[in-house]
Parts: C-alpha cells; sequence; structure tokens
C-alpha cells in the first residue's frame, strides 16, 4: 500500500519544525535575575541546552530523511542487516549461463 504524496512532506516540516523548536530552545539565556519561579524545569525544558541541541540536530535530521522519502529516494540505512540477499548480477557466467565458480547447491 502506498502512501499518499503529502504525507511524508507533512510529517517532514512537522519534525523539522520541532528540531528548530528544540534549538531555540536550547540557545535561550536563563535569566538569573528573575525573581519568579520558574516553571520551565518541567519536560524537555529541565534538560541541559547540550541535550537540547543534540535532539534539535537529532530531529532535522529525521526530517531531512523524510524530505528525500518524499522525493522518492530509498534511504537504506541498515543495508544488508535485513537477511536479505544482496545478488551480484555482475557475476562471470561460462557459456552455458551458468556462474562461474558458483557451486549447485545440495538439496
Amino acid at each position: 500500500m502506498m502512501l499518499p504524496r503529502w504525507i511524508p512532506f507533512l510529517v517532514a516540516a512537522w519534525v523539522i519544525a520541532f528540531g528548530i523548536h528544540r534549538l531555540r530552545v536550547a540557545a535561550k539565556k536563563d535569566d538569573p535575575d528573575s525573581e519568579r519561579p520558574n516553571y520551565r524545569k518541567g519536560g524537555y525544558y529541565g534538560r541541559s541546552k547540550r541535550s537540547n541541541m543534540l535532539f534539535g540536530i537529532a530531529y532535522l535530521v529525521l526530517g531531512a530523511f523524510c524530505l528525500a522519502t518524499g522525493f522518492g529516494y530509498h534511504i537504506d540505512l541498515l543495508g544488508s542487516c535485513r537477511g536479505e540477499e544482496v545478488r551480484n548480477t555482475s557475476a562471470p557466467t561460462s557459456d552455458q549461463g551458468v556462474p562461474v565458480g558458483v557451486t549447485p547447491s545440495s538439496k
């Protein structure tokens, strides 16, 4: 089943916007002169600036992957680790069409 083409772009925009928000949270300066209680100590506001920066960059990379998927690029991060057999189509063959140096499987 194929997804509509606009769904990866919508998800990418959402993820990139959240990554930019995390970067803005990391770049904000604390106001030490404030006597008000700090209500921003919970959730991801309570994390360190470096942690917010790292998560922001990770969200931007994931958003870029979603954009690439929306444009039709297949990102294969795991390679052949998923158990799929990689077939070599450029193997030399003999005159009979059987690959040279390949032993027949025993059944």
